[in-house]
């Protein structure tokens, strides 16, 4: 298999192929991974303004023309819209809206179903996020835009510089020079093919109720949830909810849309802690001895094989490949919307799992009225996570004793995720980083999911290539945050907390922008 990266340059054979991470995760459709392929399934139209400004006129006919080069379908706005239906645009496509719009006209006015459309808001005046100074303040000001113009994305214009803002907390300042079209191509086109969208009770096999947090096979993992909560607290990486009773909306109708396409949900929340739980080795076979099984040397080139109504996946590593029985996952992990810092071991965990490429979650029984006990944002991510340290285990177990694979076989291993940087003088030796160079989506996405899959086992295959234990890693996600694999959420709090210097999630940006400037 070969792919494209983030700058649409041919790379050598992955690590796994492209079917087969789509059969294990249960995503039935090709995923566009290059902002390349991106741009040419995109299809965005401009939503007509009254009276936009000179600068976000001029601004907007910028975009447009940058997009058509990046390979966009910009397409004019009565071509947009769906025949008979009374002006409502088609499913799809992105709707830019210019300039400040009115009740009753706005773009979600015209929207058949707000999950399948993304919608772009282009706004006049400096990004309010930068202005403040605590990551909460931050956050809340890029959320009360987006949910007064109801959008998934805004646009900041001034005259020099130009700042992307998202549902997920992004904040990525651009200087209106000749970097506009590569800003657009690598971070704009991305993070509308790939948006945030809450995962819908329909993703998942759902048995509410049926979650047993006071039982002793879970007493361990609950354990360390309640007792790195005050520690995570102190780093101050964990972000509160954001309820929807917080927010200004234009009118009821509005806040409804909002709650519908929420999922019903209370609000949203940033970040998540998790715990696999305690996973068996699957079998991991050497060349020879998977062709010997099944006779044939042909799941090297399809990426798979069924073998006794059991899916084997093929990793391949520099020198050999193995077909590895993938398994079933589990993961204990913090419910959408809980206080994640001083959470509740009776009520704030649902239990995730990954079985036959479907998603699984679990509820707690007993819960009190109105507690929301729905899966993160990130589940598929997560799960994507779990399912990448199986098969790095089983491998690796099959090559040498080690502590990774002893440690997620007998007690599995942890996995937290925060919207900011990590240091470098975090990451001991063993520990990978992966993920800087990726497209920046959000975290919600099938996208996502893959680039931790990919890069998880091809930061793997370097350990490997270098005779160096494979211990955990550290997912990168540009523009947003941090995936940490490790074996205690505890033992990460305290680590952290030694550290002290993983705080700032402009770095990156600000470093960014410093370079273009």
């Amino acid at each position: 298999m070969r792919t494209e990266n983030a700058s649409g340059a041919a790379t050598r054979e992955e690590v796994m192929s492209d079917v087969a991470i789509r059969m294990i995760l249960g995503i039935d459709k090709p995923v566009p991974l290059a902002p390349s392929l991106m741009a040419r399934n995109l299809r965005v139209t401009f939503f007509p303004s009254r009276s936009p400004s000179p600068r976000l006129q001029k601004f907007a006919q910028h975009l447009g023309i940058a997009m058509q080069e990046c390979g966009v379908d910009v397409l004019p706005f009565d071509r947009a819209l769906e025949e008979g239906s009374g002006g409502k645009i088609k499913e799809g496509i992105v709707i830019i809206a210019v300039g400040e719009l009115e009740a009753g006209h706005l773009p979600v006015d015209h929207v058949s179903n707000l999950r399948k459309t993304t919608v772009v808001g282009i706004v006049e005046g400096p990004c309010p996020a930068l202005t403040r100074s605590g990551l909460q303040e931050k956050l809340n000001s890029i959320v009360e835009t987006l949910a007064w113009n109801i959008v998934q994305v805004a646009i900041f214009v001034e005259e020099k510089r130009w700042t992307i803002t998202t549902m997920n907390g992004a904040v990525i300042p651009c200087t209106d020079d000749s970097s506009f079209s590569r800003d657009v191509f690598l971070t704009l086109i991305p993070k509308l093919a790939a948006p945030v969208v809450p995962p819908h009770a329909a993703d998942f096999d759902v048995e509410e109720g049926e979650l047993d947090l006071s039982s002793d096979s879970m007493a361990t993992y609950v354990r360390d949830f309640e007792e790195s909560g005050p520690l995570w607290a102190k780093t101050g990486l964990l972000l509160f909810h954001t309820s929807l009773a917080s927010l200004r909306f234009r009118n009821m109708f509005y806040r409804r849309i909002a709650a519908a396409y929420l999922d019903k949900r209370s609000g949203m929340s940033y970040g998540f802690l998790a715990r696999q739980l305690a996973t068996p080795l699957p079998p991991a076979l050497a060349s020879a001895e998977a062709s010997a099984m099944l006779r044939s040397d042909r799941w090297k080139q399809d990426g798979y094989a069924w073998h006794r109504d059991t899916l084997h996946v093929a990793v391949h590593l520099d020198n050999e490949s193995y077909l590895v029985c993938v398994p079933p996952v589990f993961v204990l992990t913090t419910r959408s919307g809980c206080d994640k810092a001083h959470l509740d071991g009776t009520k704030d965990l649902n239990l995730i799992s990954l079985v036959k490429g479907r998603m699984g979650v679990k509820t707690p029984g007993g819960l009190a009225s109105g507690v929301d006990s729905r899966p993160s944002y990130d589940t598929q991510t997560i799960l994507a996570h779990a399912l990448g340290n199986a098969l790095i285990a089983a491998i690796q177990d099959r090559l040498a004793e080690n502590p990774f694979s002893s440690g997620l076989r007998d007690s599995g291993v942890a996995l937290a995720h925060w919207h900011g940087g990590i240091a470098h003088a975090l990451v001991p030796e063993g520990y990978c980083v992966f993920g800087e160079d990726n497209p920046p989506v959000s975290c919600s996405t099938h996208q996502a999911a893959i680039y931790a899959l990919t890069g998880k086992l091809s930061a793997f295959r370097r350990c490997v290539a270098t005779g160096v234990h494979y211990r955990g890693d550290v997912h990168i996600e540009p523009h947003h945050g941090v995936n940490v694999t490790w074996p205690t959420l505890t033992g990460l709090a305290e680590r952290l907390l030694q550290i002290g210097d993983a705080r700032d999630p402009d770095r990156e940006q600000a470093a960014a922008l410093a370079e273009r400037q």
